[in-house]
């Protein structure tokens, strides 16, 4: 097994240093503890605990999990080094229950801990009490303090993935929180409701949110598994399109991953991005319509109406797109994939930047996935072989501006490995990632 990078190794062993002085500092400015009070933090810490250890999948790499509400609450209902303590033990006894790497598990003990001690502290200075005292709501400790939570927890998360992919940090940290944003308001007021149930009805306010914890977490993951299934079933439609030819087996995902590529080194934002995959996942579906059939089955050249019966499958794949409401946007990037930037192209002969711009990126993915596969009567080429060709079709068959951004981008290497560059995988891939050898893509 390849050794982990030095890198990462040093980052998450300087964050468990960082964790344990910050824990020391804030043993030396708190008072005694309170059993009273911490003995109802320790109930919350257990809620955490439970909440982390009942992930649920949100993608076959990835889990959510809701256990920094509880663990929020315990910092404001008793802002102490040992509700930290508490926190730190539980995390640490939650990520002992799956096998996972021990740097994975050391690194997430250590920012959960190094953020507490950041929220915790926060709280105290700006005169914040703990709630189990005075469980009035004070917004300006109590709001600082979650968010230096999230803002330390989500930091330190963003910070690992750039230092292992060699990536913006600022750029990482938009990509990995995007979808969480209106989550982390959410933590503010979701704090202090959940600290006032526990306050003014003690044990019972605790049952009643772990039911209601509970709820929230049902209801996510049901969300999530209708997403990952209606995912799914575009890929298996889209393989069974495939499946009519054999040289273009996966053929729609790597130009799927192309275009995320592609869109990614000419800048355009997160939302442009999966919106041109999801165009260029779907480009060839109208290939399964039966007159296609017969065409592609076929050994040997086209002839000109054979060839003029298959140019005909972009209009097929955007009528079939077009009937999925949610779809709608990308019926045009569908349509005009095959259209020339110099309006030699087909179905419409659209020209420069009449071509949406998600059908020029599809073009160059589609057009560099023909280049890097196998044929019967050529080999696959290489990285250099690709540029060349690209260069030498700039203006006539692909935009020059996106051709120019594509090749001067660091990321254009990256069409040529099995992962995609730009992607903000979880902490789980990355940690698995770094400590695995890299494999050339299929050819």
């Amino acid at each position: 097994m390849p050794s982990m990078p030095l890198r990462v190794l040093a980052y998450v062993y300087s964050t468990a240093v960082a964790a344990a002085i910050a824990v020391a500092l804030l043993f030396w400015r708190s008072s005694g503890i309170n059993t009273e009070f911490l003995l109802g933090a320790f109930g919350l810490v257990l809620l955490g605990a439970y909440t982390a250890i009942s992930k649920y999948k949100t993608t076959r790499n990835a889990e959510g999990e809701v256990s920094f509400i509880p663990y929020l609450t315990a910092i404001v209902v008793y802002p102490h080094w040992s509700t930290v303590g508490l926190i730190g033990i539980s995390v640490g006894l939650a990520e002992m229950v799956k096998k996972k790497h021990y740097v994975k598990r050391l690194f997430n003990a250590s920012q959960y801990v190094l953020a507490s001690c950041c929220a915790t502290w926060i709280y105290l200075v700006l005169g914040g009490v703990p709630l189990a005292e005075n469980s009035a709501f004070n917004f300006l400790p109590h709001s600082l303090g979650v968010a230096s939570f999230l803002f330390v927890n989500s930091m330190s998360v963003a910070a690992v993935i750039a230092i292992a992919e060699r990536k913006s940090l600022v750029k990482t940290v938009f990509e990995t929180n995007r979808s969480s944003f209106l989550y982390d308001l959410f933590a503010i007021p979701g704090v202090y409701g959940v600290a006032r149930a526990y306050t003014d009805w003690s044990w019972w306010g605790l049952l009643v949110t772990v039911l209601l914890l509970y709820g929230v977490r049902v209801m996510y993951q049901a969300k999530q598994q209708l997403e990952n299934t209606n995912r799914e079933l575009l890929e298996l439609f889209v393989h069974t399109v495939e499946f009519r030819d054999t040289y273009t087996s996966g053929h729609s995902q790597r130009v799927a991953r192309y275009s995320r590529v592609i869109a990614r080194a000419i800048g355009l934002s997160a939302r442009e991005v999966e919106r041109i995959g999801k165009a260029a996942l779907l480009h060839d579906v109208g290939k399964i319509h039966e007159i296609f059939g017969p065409i592609l089955s076929k050994p040997g050249r086209l002839t000109p109406e054979e060839r003029a019966i298959m140019e005909l499958h972009p209009v097929k794949s955007a009528e079939l797109v077009s009937k999925l409401t949610e779809f709608e946007s990308i019926v045009p990037d569908v349509r005009h994939h095959h259209e020339n930037f110099d309006g030699t192209g087909y179905p419409d002969r659209l020209a420069g930047k009449q071509i949406p711009i998600g059908s020029r990126i599809i073009m160059f993915a589609d057009t560099i996935d023909a280049m890097t596969t196998d044929r019967p009567y050529r080999k696959a080429l290489a990285s250099e072989a690709v540029r060349l060709e690209l260069v030498r079709c700039r203006g006539q068959q692909f935009d020059p501006d996106i051709c120019d951004a594509l090749l001067a981008s660091p990321q254009y290497e990256s069409l040529f490995s099995d992962r995609d560059a730009g992607s903000a995988p979880s902490l789980t891939q990355i940690l698995e990632r770094v400590r695995k050898s890299r494999t050339p893509a299929a050819a």
